[in-house]
């Protein structure tokens, strides 16, 4: 497989993908520039028999993790004491170590998640789908959603309760 003639052949399509979903073509070419460096490394380690659906996926997943990191970040901001001077607002070093701390376990728990319930999860919890559209995108039944989410927050819960004393430490 020659890697220039893939990159040639997708980069276009796969930014133009990207685009839709973030919403931003600065950070869509950025996205594509990691699904090229992930599939290189993965091209060294095994052969690659779809390049074209490897990479969607890959590109897919980098999607929804910055959707997730973008809406962790917005929601944070949001909750912020409007009575706070701008001063006040800057968080300290601490507090933002601790905050990328709880973000980098919340972010593993996802992550260790079945990829069919990350997706569902994903779909639901961050792009605020319902069920019986998380159905039609995943092509599945409204019943295989409701078991594929329940799985998901069943295991979030478990984690959370793992990482319990991480998540208090502000």
């Amino acid at each position: 497989m020659n890697f220039d003639s893939v990159y040639i052949n997708h980069r276009s399509e796969l930014q133009l993908h990207l685009s839709r979903i973030v919403d931003c073509p600065d950070i869509a070419a950025e996205l594509v520039q990691e699904c090229f460096i992930i599939f290189s490394r993965e091209a060294r380690k095994q052969i690659i028999e779809h390049p074209r659906g490897f990479l969607f996926q890959t590109a897919k997943n980098l999607a929804y993790d910055h959707i997730k990191h973008r809406k962790v970040v917005e929601k944070h901001l949001n909750n912020a004491d409007p009575t706070l001077t701008v001063s006040d607002e800057l968080p300290s070093a601490e507090h933002l170590a601790i905050v990328n701390e709880k973000l980098s376990i919340f972010s593993n728990i996802v992550d260790s998640l079945p990829e069919r319930a990350r997706e569902a999860f994903i779909l639901n919890r961050v792009y605020g789908m319902t069920y019986a559209e998380i159905a039609i995108e995943m092509n599945i039944t409204d019943s295989a959603v409701e078991k594929l989410l329940a799985r998901a927050l069943l295991h979030c819960r478990k984690q959370f309760k793992i990482h319990q004393a991480d998540f208090s430490n502000d």
